[in-house]
């Protein structure tokens, strides 16, 4: 072959590389997996990502770049143009001395002003002097810690033949560490809350600084895990409640974690802190998370394993914490980081919005009632309640329906985001509502005496709450009788229900749904698709 033909070929061959290069560099939300609301917000805290969208001809979202929209805990990001929507109509019954207090407490416990606290409150424990070394840091009483380069040293563990969780003896002095100066002081005074589930004290105690670096080709190291690793101490598995208390200060911690191009990516490994092998239905919400296999104790036993990066999450029983058991100031509703948690998790596992009624000329209110198999709480009347439901001159859309251990959970979802009004007694079942679409009301039948439990949920999410309130209309099957003492207790015995003032109740849920802006927006714009649409409207940022 001739020189001018080699020249030839090589340029061909330069101008198809430039040309395949523009195409792969084509920005594409697909890429991203976010929902709308979260996409908006990504594109205007990186410009990086901003800049792609504005160099493609595809992007849909060059109407947002530069409005300024954040998510609420980033130094620069004014209130009104923060993700959250929180309002308090309510009384603060002696919280706070005036309604902006009342607001701002509100959004500071349970809204991205948690977030934000978080990250303030992040310092350095291990401090690199040289590139490569390692970094440990960490937020108020090791609630949330990453670090860089750092070494665990699980060596021990195939001496404990029993499988175990919520062990807080699992690392002990120096098996965690890393090449970095260390600031013990501030280290212990921080490790105050010592319980399994409350913080990364039991664990994090025990960093001690390392002379050798911690890299690939360190001989410490017997594993070398490159990817991002999150390592989670988790709740019950078995009850939703209590299992989405991990789920929800998991994906916290991705914004804890600080907002780059990779915050939200599913490129990353999940190590569950325990040695038993997990199991759960509502295991696919890791999908959520992470593309990867999820990784336990058992996997790297009797190995010093060293991870690139590090994150050790919130955890699901923090004292003061968000969730579980979290005193919120009275009088407010709709956080915004719960509203993005329930959007991110429906868009991740692709259940479809609520997008279409009943085609017939008066739409009905769809009414889901979750029945319980259980021992107790049950509905001595459920088939008369039904039958009232279904006879009601309102003619809503009745359905009844039990959710298992072997139903599958997307297909909970799903029944859950074409539900507006959501039946049940107490019990895990419930926190199905925090998926329920933004207009739906939820009907806790009887509260059997824990009255803050799920009302604070669903204030917590901006769902309507709505609870029996007149004792003399509901009749016990007896006083109950508690599994450990025997004792009389409301939660275990059964219930029937006086059928007029369900139906009462049930008027005063669907007469919130019909008057719901985003409700009877959907009923005006039926038709309407929005992927078609060139231009995001307001609703959708």
């Amino acid at each position: 072959m001739s020189m001018e033909a080699r020249i030839t070929v090589v340029l061909s061959k330069l101008v198809s590389l430039l040309i395949l290069k523009e195409v792969v560099c084509e920005w594409s939300p697909e890429a991203m997996d976010l929902p709308h609301s979260h996409l908006t917000r990504f594109l205007n805290t990186l410009t990086d990502e901003a800049q792609k969208c504005r160099n493609s001809n595809s992007c849909i979202y060059k109407n947002v770049l530069d409005t300024g929209l954040c998510w609420g805990y980033e130094t620069n990001c004014p209130q009104h143009l923060g993700y959250s929507n929180a309002n308090c109509p309510g009384d603060h019954k002696g919280w706070v001395s005036s309604k902006h207090q009342q607001l701002q407490t509100f959004f500071n416990q349970a809204d991205f002003g948690f977030v934000k606290q978080q990250i303030l409150s992040k310092t350095t424990m291990c401090e690199p002097k040289a590139d490569g070394e390692s970094l440990l840091e960490c937020s108020s009483y090791l609630q949330f810690c990453r670090g860089k380069n750092l070494y665990l040293d699980f060596r021990d563990l195939p001496a404990r033949k029993e499988s175990f969780r919520y062990k807080m003896d699992v690392l002990k002095k120096g098996q965690i560490g890393g090449k970095c100066k260390l600031d013990k002081f501030r280290l212990q005074s921080e490790a105050t809350h010592q319980s399994p589930l409350q913080s990364w004290a039991p664990e994090i105690q025990h960093f001690e600084e390392l002379s050798d670096m911690v890299n690939e080709e360190s001989q410490i190291c017997d594993v070398f895990i490159d990817k991002p690793t999150f390592i989670m101490k988790i709740d019950a598995t078995v009850n939703m409640y209590h299992h989405f208390c991990d789920f929800f200060n998991l994906y916290t911690s991705l914004h804890v974690n600080g907002t780059h191009s990779k915050m939200f990516s599913r490129d990353i490994n999940i190590l569950i802190w325990e040695t038993y092998t997990y199991h759960s239905n509502f295991g696919i919400t890791w999908s959520a998370f992470t593309q990867n296999p999820l990784m336990n104790l058992r996997t790297f036993q009797g190995k010093r394993v060293c991870f690139r990066e590090v994150v050790f999450p919130l955890l699901p029983r923090m004292i003061f914490g968000l969730y579980y058991n979290t005193p919120i100031v009275w009088g407010c509703k709709e956080s915004g980081l719960f509203h993005a948690f329930s959007k991110f998790i429906l868009h991740r596992l692709k259940i479809p919005n609520r997008t279409a009624i009943d085609q017939v000329a008066k739409p009905k209110i769809k009414i889901l009632l979750l029945s319980r198999n259980t021992q107790y709480r049950r509905i001595l009347n459920e088939q008369a309640l039904l039958d009232a439901l279904r006879l009601s001159p309102r003619q809503y859309s009745v359905k009844r329906v039990e959710f298992t251990h072997e139903t599958d959970f997307r297909h909970q979802l799903r029944v859950i985001q074409d539900t507006d009004i959501f039946i049940g007694m107490h019990g895990a079942g419930l926190t199905h509502l925090l998926f329920l679409p933004d207009w739906a009301a939820v009907f806790e039948l009887y509260n059997c005496e824990d009255e803050h439990c799920y009302a604070d949920l669903a204030r917590l999410r901006g769902i309507h709450y709505q609870t029996w309130t007149n004792p003399v209309k509901l009749k016990p099957q007896d006083e109950g009788h508690h599994p450990s003492d025997g004792g009389p207790h409301a939660k275990f015995t059964n219930y029937s229900f006086d059928t007029e003032e369900f139906l009462r109740i049930v008027e005063l849920a669907a007469n919130h749904v019909a008057n719901h802006p985003a409700y009877r927006h959907m009923l005006s714009h039926i038709r309407e698709s929005a992927t078609g649409s060139q231009h995001l409207r307001s609703d959708e940022l």
